[in-house]
């Protein structure tokens, strides 16, 4: 999952429903531009130096000009949402942007955000233009997966308390308030200053964890047109359960997973799989540095 424990990482209240959010609420930000159809990147804006796919694709050069969805960031200022809810006010952002001069090209999704751009790029295929899907280090949510990403927050801060018995949005916000309030006051800050850092940390962990417990709730769309995976050399990501040869392949760089979003090799790759007609996939192809 993209949260790593450097991210002060967003977590869940509880809301009764979703939001109703109006057009344009959303954010639809252009990255870089290009005379080529677009392509659209859904990343989250990252709060540490680590690489994202946003600097990785953000460069100069190839003609293409990419816009970002933050689904992490509308959530934040919206409160909670489904996958299918957020795809559709991003189709419809998508649809109704003037400087669109041609649809989409592709739909690039990193890691747990793929279950989102999938179902973005099938509700754009229902306008009657298919872009291309590329899924990079794709992550299909579990319960246990979100487990994973909070025991990993709480190792960055320091905890040393239990986990909770649960894995729930409620007991996610609490446990790491708890876990905030015990590594601030450790450290000196005054009560008055702990309470303001705590309340916009946990801002943040609310959108992150209610984006993935959103995502881990909502079914894995089915690919309409073939699908690119691309992974790393020594990656262990797979297809979605129940998918076939036929709606996705495999395409491994040969580039470390620590080194992968800064690989020029792995840019590259990417836009070759934009740029490509679409075509029944067979077996899975390495690609080099």
């Amino acid at each position: 999952m993209r949260g790593d424990g450097a991210r002060p990482c967003p977590a869940c209240p509880a809301h009764d429903g979703e939001h109703d959010i109006s057009e344009g609420n959303t954010v639809l930000e252009k990255i870089v531009g290009g005379e080529l159809p677009p392509v659209i990147l859904v990343d989250f804006a990252m709060f540490s130096v680590a690489d994202t796919m946003t600097t990785l694709m953000g460069v100069h050069g190839s003609g293409r000009a990419i816009y970002r969805v933050d689904a992490v960031q509308d959530l934040e200022t919206h409160g909670a949402m489904s996958i299918d809810r957020l795809a559709e006010l991003y189709t419809r952002e998508i649809a109704e942007l003037a400087e669109f001069a041609s649809p989409p090209a592709g739909v690039l999704g990193y890691c747990s955000a793929a279950t989102l751009a999938l179902e973005i790029a099938n509700r754009l295929g229902d306008g009657g233009h298919a872009p291309q899907v590329v899924l990079v280090e794709p992550t299909w949510l579990t319960t246990d997966l979100i487990g994973q990403e909070l025991a990993n927050l709480r190792t960055s801060l320091g905890a040393t308390g239990d986990p909770p018995a649960e894995i729930t949005p409620a007991s996610v916000l609490q446990t790491l308030t708890g876990d905030l309030v015990t590594k601030l006051a450790a450290e000196g800050m005054p009560e008055s200053e702990i309470d303001t850092c705590v309340t916009m940390l946990t801002d943040r962990y609310a959108a992150w964890f209610g984006f993935l417990f959103a995502t881990a709730e909502a079914a894995v769309p089915t690919p309409r047109t073939p699908v690119s995976l691309v992974i790393s050399g020594d990656s262990d990501k797979e297809p979605a359960p129940g998918w076939t040869p036929a709606q996705c392949a495999l395409v491994r760089v040969d580039v470390p997973a620590g080194e992968f979003l800064g690989s020029e090799a792995v840019r590259r790759q990417i836009l070759r799989l934009i740029d490509q007609p679409h075509e029944r996939h067979q077996e899975p192809r390495h690609e080099h540095r």
